[in-house]
């Protein structure tokens, strides 16, 4: 069968101004039976997704809804971004509140259900018995990291850490911002000892306890408006003149009579300190050093995105060092799109969501026009 299709797949595309429609019709069918066949002989992957956050996933939902017959790949940790780290999320529109893991666990409970709707709707029963392909997820997600993408004739390659190659007609970068880690001296020596990069995630642990949040931004206050609800005191330690969150968020520090906010502090002259485990922070404040008792210090400070998986590509990133887009969300090398924070995008869920279903959808149309 695979021999007939190769063989008529080269006979129709002969001579093609002198075929009638009827055997265009036909010249189409098998090449387009010969393009998948060949696809999955080279292990081709219509569309790869790096970050399986909620840009990622909404960008692959909407590839889905586009066109279920295209195979799609996320790479990424589902549970370890930003957005199910974001503890309770109250501005989603038609949602009236859910906890940010919760959010992401109900979203990929409906990427399982498309990929179920593929196997039992989109396929006869015949097919399901026959056809490993009609069984395997239309969407699948890889725990995994992408260390590099380079192109390859009309497709990418990609590389996993693990040394895996995959190769991809179209990519969308989806994926968070890392953690600014390297900024705080003893940083390395309290890891997992008292010192965390999340407190939404450990912040419970110190039920009843002093601790320190270190950091700006609606990151830093979403941790803080967590941790006054289980810890007796939260110190915010701001590295600028403000703290740049949402007025709302503001308000309700203000508010809460065992938060306390510390402006302007150097982060150079901030140490984490203790023995087996933290018991204080030094810092400098108005000229003065300064040491604070604390059973635990969260670090919510984001890193510019990291494109090291790119250097191999000649892509624009702008002044900002986010990657520069058009309005179909396509970076300036073709078939490789970009969507959410890396772009500049501000964390916003409704935003994400939007950005990664506008990517999703040019991304398909792109594979569906090769």
């Amino acid at each position: 069968i695979k021999f007939s299709i190769y063989i008529f797949s080269l006979f129709y595309k002969k001579d093609v101004e002198k075929l009638s429609a009827k055997q265009m019709t036909v010249n189409f069918i098998f090449n387009s039976m010969f393009t998948t066949y060949m696809n999955k002989k080279d292990g081709t992957i219509d569309l790869v997704i790096i970050g399986s956050g909620l840009t990622g996933l909404s960008a692959a939902i909407a590839a889905y809804s586009k066109n279920p017959d295209l195979k799609v790949k996320l790479f990424g940790i589902p549970y370890d971004t930003n957005t199910a780290k974001k503890g309770t999320i109250d501005t989603i529109p038609g949602i009236e509140s859910v906890v940010g893991v919760d959010y992401i666990v109900q979203i990929l409970g409906q990427i399982e259900k498309f990929n179920n709707e593929y196997i039992s709707s989109f396929s006869s029963s015949e097919e399901q018995n026959d056809n490993l392909e009609m069984k395997e997820k239309r969407i699948e997600i890889e725990e995994e990291k992408i260390s590099k993408i380079k192109k390859e004739e009309e497709n990418f390659v990609l590389v996993t850490e693990e040394g895996e190659t995959i190769r991809a007609k179209a990519v969308i970068l989806a994926y968070d911002l890392p953690e600014l880690k390297g900024a705080i001296k003893g940083e390395e020596e309290f890891e997992s000892q008292g010192l965390s990069y999340c407190a939404i995630c450990d912040g419970a642990l110190f039920r009843g306890k002093k601790v320190c949040i270190i950091g700006k931004d609606n990151f830093a206050a979403r941790g803080a408006l967590f941790l006054r609800k289980y810890c007796r005191k939260v110190t915010v330690i701001c590295p600028s003149s403000t703290l740049d969150i949402d007025k709302r968020f503001m308000k309700k520090l203000e508010k809460s009579p065992n938060v306390k906010i510390k402006y302007g502090i150097n982060l150079s002259k901030v140490e984490v300190i203790g023995t087996q485990f933290v018991t204080g922070i030094k810092f400098v404040e108005d000229g003065e050093e300064k040491e604070l008792s604390v059973n635990a210090v969260f670090i919510e400070l984001k890193d510019k995105p990291d494109f090291s998986m790119l250097k191999e590509l000649d892509i624009k990133i702008n002044e900002e060092g986010f990657l520069v887009t058009n309005s179909n969300k396509e970076t300036t090398i073709p078939g490789i799109f970009a969507a959410g924070v890396i772009t500049g995008e501000e964390d916003y869920c409704a935003i994400l969501m939007g950005e990664g279903y506008k990517a999703g959808i040019n991304a398909v149309n792109y594979i569906n026009k090769k």
